[in-house]
């Protein structure tokens, strides 16, 4: 199944986010730091699934989205990598103002391992977009 729609990528994120945050709230009431590891590394797993399933226009729909590639446009990318990196130093300040934890440590890493991810994605289909003009 792909999602090709602005309304159907909508729908997904939605639910996702819902969901997400529903697990937070748990998590939090029962103040599990496994739980909190968890549904981080949930969510990084979420996050790369649904760039699987998500085609941008004039992507192929059938075809597997190469690894590397998060978005179908490289601005998407460029930006989504800056917010992922911005939160990975908010957090990293947090940290050494004393409020780290392991959890904390995981979120970290889950938001550098994304802001990665996220800009492999945009030198790429930045290239090919130059390769291609």
């Amino acid at each position: 199944m792909r999602f090709t729609t602005p309304g159907r990528k909508a729908a997904v994120i939605a639910v996702l986010v819902a969901i997400s945050l529903l697990l937070t709230l748990l998590f939090d009431a029962l103040h599990s730091q496994a739980g909190s590891i968890i549904l981080t590394v949930l969510q990084v797993i979420a996050w790369y699934l649904v760039t699987r399933l998500f085609r941008g226009p004039g992507e192929p729909v059938r075809a597997a989205r190469p690894w590397w590639r998060m978005t179908s446009r490289p601005l998407l990318s460029g930006v989504l990598a800056v917010i992922y990196g911005l939160l990975a130093v908010v957090n990293i300040g947090f940290s050494f103002a004393g409020f780290g934890s392991l959890s904390g440590t995981v979120s970290i890493l889950a938001e550098l391992v994304l802001a990665a991810l996220f800009a492999v994605s945009f030198r790429r289909l930045s290239s090919l977009a130059r390769a291609t003009a």
